[in-house]
Formats: structure tokens, sequence, C-alpha cells
């Protein structure tokens, strides 16, 4: 997504468009699942939360589900890096509010 270039009234059409697309991005969850083992590792999502790790061991059947959300998480980092990029050109083609000038008069 290149934002350069777009008349404003565009850029606000692809945030509105954007806006859309998180809808359908959850549930979420952030960090990743990993197996932990030598063997046939076990499926574990463990993240780190106010300084703490926690282990949620998932099982076979709720590892897929685990994954689904980790993706949906990383699909809105992206919709929100894209966000970003089109805000910040919005906000260098915003005009400076006029300063007022002080009346002189007594």
């Amino acid at each position: 997504m290149d934002a350069n270039g777009k008349s404003l009234p565009a850029l606000q059409n692809l945030l509105v468009r954007l806006q859309s697309r998180i809808v359908g991005l959850f549930p979420l969850m952030r960090d990743c699942v990993v197996r932990i083992g030598t063997k046939s590792g076990r499926p574990t999502y463990s993240p780190n939360l106010n300084g703490k790790t926690r282990i949620v061991y998932l099982g076979e059947a709720k590892e897929p589900v685990a994954k689904a959300w980790v993706e949906n998480y990383r699909k809105l980092q992206g919709v929100i890096d894209e966000m970003t990029l089109i805000n910040i050109e919005m906000l260098k083609r915003m005009e400076q509010p006029s300063k007022k000038r002080k009346s002189t008069k007594k």
C-alpha cells in the first residue's frame, strides 16, 4: 500500500476498507504456538503477560485453533501498520491551524 500521491478522500476510503478487515480478525492471541519436548513435542502456547511467562499445554485438538488465533493477531498487526502509514500521510497534508493575532485595540 502506497499512500503517497493519493488524495485525502482516497486515503480516507483506504482507512474505511482497512477498518472493515479488522472485524473478521477475532478471536486473537499474540505470541506463538510451539512444540515443547525432545521426541514428539507437546503443542504449547506460552505468552509473556505482565512480565510473567505462562505455559498452556494445548493438546492436538486445540493446536490448530490457537495457531489460527495467533495468525489473526499477526494480520491485525499488518492492518494497524497500514493504517499508521495512511494516518502519517494524512497528518502531513493537514493544514496547520492559523495562529490568531492578538488584538492591539485598547
